[in-house]
């Protein structure tokens, strides 16, 4: 399985938001203590809604606060959590994310592929059955 999801967000659409705690986690509102840009804001939330484009969910079934998205030396990456983290795992789920921003307006890129030795098992047993 490899899907793709992509969003696409006007920067100060952000500014109009009060209660960013709804959104983002509690490490995430640490982060932006340090990255203050309301872009980077917009980037995130862009991030989240491609992950669920990704996995051709909705709000409905899991919440902006079940996706964590992490910086490591510039690299953002994805940390789930709850029902969202359990079926990561369950369905063996790998990410590819690329956020940017330019001027009024952040973009954000997710590949969702699974590991490929348990995607060819489960093409298998697809196979069988």
């Amino acid at each position: 399985m490899i899907s793709n999801g992509i969003d696409i967000i006007r920067v100060n659409r952000l500014e109009s938001i009060k209660h960013l705690d709804k959104i983002f986690t509690l490490n995430e509102l640490e982060y932006f203590k340090e990255h203050k840009a309301l872009e980077t804001k917009a980037g995130m939330y862009a991030a989240k809604e491609a992950l669920l484009k990704s996995l051709g969910v909705s709000l409905n079934v899991y919440s902006f606060l079940d996706i964590e998205v992490i910086h490591n030396n510039y690299r953002p990456y994805f940390v789930f959590h709850n029902k969202l983290e359990e079926y990561i795992k369950k369905e063996s789920l790998n990410f590819s994310l690329s956020i940017s921003h330019d001027g009024e307006y952040a973009v954000a890129s997710v590949i969702c592929y699974k590991e490929v030795w348990n995607y060819f098992l489960f093409l298998l047993e697809k196979l069988i059955n």
